[in-house]
């Protein structure tokens, strides 16, 4: 695969000498505020959190819950949607990852159009766009007086191309942010002669390495290798020339099995210094950190606030192990920051604020680069991809690569103009404006953070409740219909709320219709069916501190639209899952940790089937209508049994047998079978989709 390879092929960075990070703040390029113990022993809010040893676990996930962005993360967080563009010489010779020895020539963009790109992307609803600079062939998309293997070796354009000067000045044309992806690989400086491991000692050096490149009179002192030496003086170039940079991306790929430390401090204090306002991601950080998978899907509980081992001084302008990995499923959790060592001692020894990134592709074949009669998702896939990510608090990096000619062709164009479309249709209009909001009964807010605050359109204001938990109360101008609930936490009081609910008012009383657990900067719950009601209430059943809920939304998606999404319990958090990915027919239903995979997704169609991987459907094994009776997946074929209400209060039963979806025997645990049993109104009989 393109990105996974490289996200695992970790290196060692930098020598035993270089692994220090000299704090920014001596060069006065920033000033980084850390966490301090107040008296009380409550955190005071900021970016990076120290832990101490001896800190029990009720006060690293207290502290956890004021660690918030830095004003870069915040901003881009906002943005919810950035696409990738993949562009190069792969695009011209079919490859993924190219080989370093290209033949530049091969580059001819002759249509260039990147005016066409950035006005694609805006009509479908992105706010940023990456381009791969350099990817790991090392192929130059400008010209730099530091290689000849780039576009100023092409004939293309008489060799005065510069497809980043392009691509920069459409995208500040049509109000997009710029993101660059500068690969640290390159397999054109790993041939002979070349300067990436090629065993070059650390000499004192100044970048960039020709003065006439110097900009505002800023250069940087740095102890490098060739190949850092290298990389650092096109980084300066990249950040110099082009105006405002809003996100540099970098991984950690290294497909050529040789030792290239790659100097991460140094190229960090380069961006603070030339692009202060620019983030940064990497698997883990400084700014962003990648979600672990590249199917664009966050966990369903994706937490924001991470626990590492470092430095706290300078953490915030690190690059720092995730731990246990990127994939880790409870990322984030309580569990996780409550880990001890052997000793007893805490497992961390500071909490850092580290938003997820979902990064995936247009192409079905999960392409990154154009090929031509690549297939690509449809319109109801890529919704469903929104709604995983965006709406599981994680942006959105979607991938299109550009075609030989320069420009995104018409079957991209359509399918984003189609999922642009279906997007905006849902999210025009929020039917709870206008509503009257109030506090619960039983619920006190806090100063300054009255209820209307929660539908006022700022995300910097919220309402409070007094305590760690509260409920809302939103008296709807009219009577509305609605399939989607959206709740945004304010992030400048931090992300805080570990579970919640939300009831509607049917039948003179309140029937809950939907259950999840964190939210961050968004939360989008897609319910089965829509519901109808002139009262709803939005109830927050825990949170590691009182929490700001800074927007509330309701939302009907177009007719037709069908409800996709992971089925998950509300006893366990677990998701509904088809034991080890198969298709074959009779397998049983289980629990499993959510984890995005195709035999977590499910479709409620209008004929009131669930379906998996497109052609299978939840199936009660043998037409069983008997409690115990399993349910399994088999070949979509019409018939009763494969038919289910889902149900306004959490339950899904057989429209045959009327009895629950039941996790056997009230189990939690992976590997829990899915049965059928008597509706008794435990939470292991209680669902929700999104």
């Amino acid at each position: 695969m393109h990105m996974t390879n490289r996200r695992r092929a970790k290196h060692d960075r930098q020598s035993p000498t270089r692994r220090a990070l000299t704090a920014l703040s001596a060069l006065g390029l920033f000033v980084l505020t850390v966490c301090a113990a107040s008296p009380a022993g409550a955190a005071t809010p900021a970016e990076v959190a120290p832990v101490a040893p001896s800190d029990p676990p009720a006060t690293i996930i207290a502290n956890a819950a004021n660690v918030v962005p830095s004003q870069r993360q915040l901003a881009w967080e906002r943005l919810e949607e950035t696409a990738f563009l993949h562009f190069g010489v792969n695009t011209y010779d079919g490859r993924e990852w190219g080989t370093g020895t290209e033949d530049p020539n091969i580059f001819q963009p002759t249509g260039l159009d990147t005016d066409q790109w950035a006005a694609s992307l805006k009509a479908a609803g992105f706010k940023e766009a990456i381009l791969t600079a350099k990817h790991h062939d090392g192929f130059l998309l400008f010209p730099s007086k530091y290689s000849s293997f780039g576009v100023a070796s092409s004939s293309w354009d008489n060799h005065q191309g510069d497809v980043i000067k392009n691509f920069t000045a459409s995208m500040h044309k049509y109000g997009l942010k710029v993101g660059i992806y500068l690969s640290p690989a390159d397999l054109h400086e790993n041939q002979p002669g070349g300067r990436y491991a090629n065993g070059s000692a650390y000499k004192a050096v100044t970048i960039p390495s020709d003065s006439s490149e110097i900009t505002n009179g800023v250069s940087f002192h740095f102890t490098s290798d060739d190949y850092n030496t290298y990389y650092e003086n096109t980084l300066y170039e990249l950040l110099s020339r082009y105006g405002s940079v809003d996100e540099l991306w970098w991984d950690n790929a290294n497909p050529t099995g040789r030792n290239q430390p790659y100097d991460f401090s140094d190229w960090i204090k380069m961006v603070r210094a030339l692009q202060p306002n620019a983030v940064i991601e990497n698997d883990g950080g400084p700014d962003i950190r990648w979600v672990g998978n590249e199917n664009g899907y966050a966990r369903t509980s994706e937490w924001s606030v991470v626990p590492y081992t470092g430095d706290a001084s300078t953490a915030a302008d690190s690059i720092l192990s995730v731990p246990g990995g990127n994939g880790a499923s409870d990322l984030g959790s309580d569990a996780l920051l409550s880990q001890r060592k052997s000793d007893g001692t805490s497992a961390w020894n500071l909490l850092r604020w580290s938003p997820g990134e979902c990064n995936t592709t247009l192409s079905a074949n999960h392409n990154w680069f154009w090929h031509p009669g690549d297939p690509l998702r449809g319109e109801a896939e890529l919704e469903d991809l929104y709604y995983g990510s965006v709406g599981r608090n994680c942006n959105q990096l979607l991938d299109i690569g550009p075609n030989q000619q320069g420009v995104i062709d018409a079957p991209a164009v359509s399918a984003l103009s189609q999922y642009g479309k279906a997007i905006s249709s849902t999210f025009s209009t929020n039917l709870a404006a206008g509503a009257g909001v109030a506090d619960d009964t039983g619920t006190s807010n806090s100063t300054g953070h009255a209820p209307g605050l929660a539908l006022d359109g700022n995300l910097d204001s919220s309402w409070q409740p007094a305590g760690n938990t509260g409920a809302l109360v939103f008296t709807l101008p009219s009577t509305q219909t609605f399939d989607v609930i959206s709740t945004q936490e304010d992030l400048n009081i931090g992300q805080r709320v570990e579970s919640y609910a939300v009831d509607a008012w049917t039948g003179g009383a309140w029937n809950q219709i939907a259950t999840d657990t964190v939210i961050g900067q968004k939360k989008l719950i897609r319910l089965a069916s829509p519901v109808t009601t002139s009262q709803v209430r939005l109830r927050i059943t825990g949170s590691r501190a009182a929490p700001g809920i800074a927007e509330f939304g309701l939302f009907r998606r177009p007719a037709g639209s069908s409800a996709s999404g992971t089925i998950t319990s509300a006893a366990s958090g677990r998701c509904l899952d088809v034991n080890g990915g198969t298709t074959a027919n009779g397998t049983q239903l289980q629990l499993w940790d959510c984890n995005g995979g195709s035999n977590q997704r499910w479709t409620y169609t209008a004929g009131k089937q669930l379906t998996v991987y497109g052609n299978k459907c939840l199936d009660a094994s043998g037409q069983g209508t008997s409690p115990g009776t399993a349910v399994i997946i088999w070949d979509c074929n019409g018939q009763t049994n494969q038919q289910w209400n889902v149900n306004s209060d959490g339950t899904i039963t057989g429209a045959q047998s009327g009895l629950c979806l039941d996790a056997t025997g009230g189990g939690t645990a992976n590997g829990t079978k899915i049965d059928l049993w008597t509706c008794n109104g435990g939470s292991n009989q209680r669902w929700s989709m999104n």
